[in-house]
């Protein structure tokens, strides 16, 4: 079963998106709830540490290398996001660690989906003419794309 997600804008253009319906594997619980780009900010800090996980004093100090936050506001969305099976929590020598309750590739592929779906009619073709248009893609990104397009299979093997 694929996740369905249904995203919207709020105040000052946050997106936010919650999962409506799915399994993103056999017997696991989907994730509930939006997603605000903070949230997506612990979420990788988590991805990027890997299958140990991370304490929430290791989640605090990689959020606030790139801005300050308090760090009952981390503790308060880490709780918040293992509360909804965004995040799992397993108890390590006492000391509780947070891991991904869902992989980075299936949340990016979700959150994709979510925001070409409600943006834009469902095209994938009408996001890429809106990038392309734009002038945000390098050179480099078009080729990738080009050739991503020219070879499927090469969407199988990606890291």
């Amino acid at each position: 079963m694929q996740f369905q997600l249904t995203t919207s804008v709020v105040s000052g253009y946050r997106l936010t998106t919650r999962v409506v319906d799915g399994f993103y594997k056999e017997g696991s619980v989907t994730p509930e709830g939006s997603i605000t780009p903070t949230q997506h900010e612990i979420l990788d800090a988590v991805w990027n540490a890997g299958p140990a996980g991370m304490t929430v004093a290791e989640i605090w100090q990689a959020v606030s290398k790139s801005r300050p936050v308090a760090r009952t506001t981390v503790l308060n969305l880490v709780d918040r996001l293992e509360k909804r099976g965004w995040l799992k929590r397993s108890a390590d020598e006492g000391v509780n660690r947070f891991t991904a309750g869902i992989s980075r590739e299936r949340t990016h592929e979700s959150l994709a989906q979510g925001f070409v779906d409600d943006f834009f009619g469902g095209s994938a073709s009408h996001l890429m003419m809106s990038l392309l248009g734009s002038g945000r893609l390098s050179r480099d990104e078009i080729r990738e794309l080009q050739r991503l397009v020219e070879e499927p299979d090469s969407l199988e093997n990606r890291s």
